[in-house]
Parts: C-alpha cells; sequence; structure tokens
C-alpha cells in the first residue's frame, strides 16, 4: 500500500475529494520525530526522508502554531455565540455550541493536510513529520491516530548544550564568557530534565510505538541504527538502502566536504561528534550539569 497515490495537479477540489484523500493518507504509517534542540532530530529526519518508502519533512510545529491557536479560536467562538444565545436568542435556545471534539477533528485534518502536502508526488509507506517538542506533544497525537508511532531522540546533554551554545548565544559587548555559559546552562537545565523524563515516560507508555535512540548510538553504528527505525517503521531495511540513507545524509555529506570534528561555530551543522562539550564546558559546568541531570546518564548509556 502506498500513502500518496497519484500526483494531483493542485486545484480548489470538493470537501469530498479531500476526505477521501485525507483518509487513505491517515491508514499510513504516520509517525513524529521529536528531541531536544540539537541532539539530532534533523539528522533523523533527513534519514528517513532519503528512504524511497518514507516521507519526512520539518518541522511542522504541530503543536504550537496549530493546536494552540485553534484552542483559543475555538474558546473564543464559543464564548461569543454563548454571549449572543443568552443576549438575544434566550427565547429560541440560540445557536448550538462547538463540541468537545471540534477541536480535535479540526486539528487532525489540519495535520493531515500539512502531510499531504509533504508526500505529493511520493509514493510512499510511512508518512512523518519532526518537531523537537512532539515529544511533548506526541499522547495527543497517539489520541487522533492511534497507529502512530514515535521516534524520540536523546544526546548527552553537555554536547546538547555545548552545540546550542555555539549555534544559539549571540555574545554582548564586554560580556563574561563563563558567566554567561553558566546562565545559560542553568536557564536550560529544567527544560533538559522534562524532556528526557518524558521521552522515558513515552517509551514505558507506548513500548512498541516509540523508539529511542541516542545521538551517540546513530554516530557509533548508523547502519545497525537506521536499519532498526526502518524495520520498526515497516519499510524496507535492505542493505544498499540503509547504506545510501547512512552515506548521503552523513556529516561530511551535508557539509560539502567537512570533516566530522572540524568546527564551524554558528553553523547548523556545527561539529557533528560526541564527547565535543569538553572543548566548550569547564568541569564546574560540567558539575553542576551532573548534579542536576546525572541521574539521565545510565538510563541512556553516557559516560559522566
Amino acid at each position: 500500500m502506498t500513502c500518496a497515490g497519484k500526483d494531483r495537479t493542485y486545484r480548489l477540489r470538493s470537501w469530498i475529494e479531500h476526505q477521501a484523500d485525507l483518509a487513505g493518507l491517515a491508514r499510513c504509517q504516520l509517525f513524529f520525530i521529536g528531541g531536544a534542540p540539537r541532539s539530532g532530530t534533523t539528522w533523523v529526519q533527513q534519514i528517513l526522508d532519503r528512504h524511497p518508502e518514507v516521507v519526512c519533512r520539518g518541522e511542522g510545529l504541530f503543536q504550537k502554531h496549530l493546536a494552540e491557536p485553534l484552542e483559543a479560536m475555538l474558546q473564543l467562538r464559543a464564548e461569543t455565540i454563548a454571549a449572543k444565545n443568552t443576549a438575544l436568542f434566550g427565547h429560541t435556545g440560540g445557536f448550538p455550541l462547538p463540541a468537545s471534539e471540534d477541536q480535535e477533528v479540526l486539528l487532525g485534518t489540519a495535520i493531515l493536510l500539512a502531510l499531504r502536502q509533504c508526500s505529493a508526488g511520493k509514493a510512499c509507506r510511512a508518512v512523518g513529520e519532526k518537531t523537537p517538542e512532539n515529544v511533548f506533544f506526541f499522547p495527543r497525537l497517539k489520541r487522533l491516530f492511534p497507529q502512530a508511532k514515535c521516534i524520540a531522540m536523546a544526546r548527552d546533554p553537555r554536547d546538547v548544550l555545548t552545540s546550542a551554545w555555539h549555534f544559539f548565544h549571540k555574545p554582548a559587548a564586554g560580556e563574561d564568557d563563563i558567566a554567561a555559559k553558566f546562565a545559560f546552562i542553568r536557564q536550560a537545565l529544567p527544560s533538559l530534565d522534562q524532556g528526557a523524563r518524558v521521552i522515558i515516560h513515552l517509551a514505558a507508555r507506548y513500548p512498541a510505538d516509540v523508539m529511542t535512540i541516542t545521538y551517540e548510538k546513530l554516530r557509533r553504528t548508523p547502519e545497525l541504527q537506521v536499519s532498526n527505525m526502518f524495520r520498526f517503521l515497516s519499510v524496507s531495511d535492505a542493505s544498499a538502502v540503509v547504506a545510501d540513507c547512512v552515506a548521503s545524509t552523513a556529516f561530511v555529506a551535508q557539509t560539502a566536504g567537512r570533516p566530522a570534528g572540524v568546527a564551524q561555530d554558528g553553523a547548523f551543522l556545527r561539529n557533528g561528534i560526541a564527547g565535543d562539550w569538553r572543548s566548550t564546558l569547564t568541569p564546574a559546568m560540567n558539575e553542576l550539569i551532573l548534579s542536576v541531570l546525572g541521574w539521565m546518564f545510565p538510563h541512556f548509556d553516557w559516560q559522566p
């Protein structure tokens, strides 16, 4: 079975045609990738999108820019209708208020429309999307799409913080570099702690439908991890397919020849190795991070 079907010329189509397309897509293997920013979620997304039977683009921002605005819009609509019913239509009962499930129906439809745009023109067996916050949103996605799967990416938080520092931080004139790094770390620690706990909870709650991959294992044994991902999504894990997906998304291939380990601060793909935190963080910073996040190291097989 394929998800996309034939590529249709875009035109104004009837509601029934749209619904038929979306119903077919909903029966495919949908999946969502999430994890901390700078943990390697984009790498996983690109690996999967390279597969001939998979479409995976990023980022759809479904929670922040679909779910939350929809909730606010429907709440406002309900309040407005209720007020008008009270003021003008008390003798007739007025117009029905939005049902509790309307938001979910609209959200699911909007997500499927977005995924259908991604998959147009490519026959595929699995369709997915990557947004780091998906790990927090997955229980709701699971309610909308019961067969959906989640790929959660985890990375040594010291490397996450190092990568984030070099990518996001904009130094100010006269800034104390050490103090700025400590402040940056302290601000990020709660969300890193919560994100890791959510990933562990998801894996326990949906053991058959959540796969956790660490950046370190993907670097160390890419063919094995990629093959496991493909089997998780029930698409071909033929050795030639795996080899192509690994080679075409390798750090050196995506940086026009810059080898992994050759850092370029400010670049989206900065260094491409594990353990680079030692080049940026002091021993005291390491101690601070481990004091808060050390609990997760044994779970993800990281060395403190």
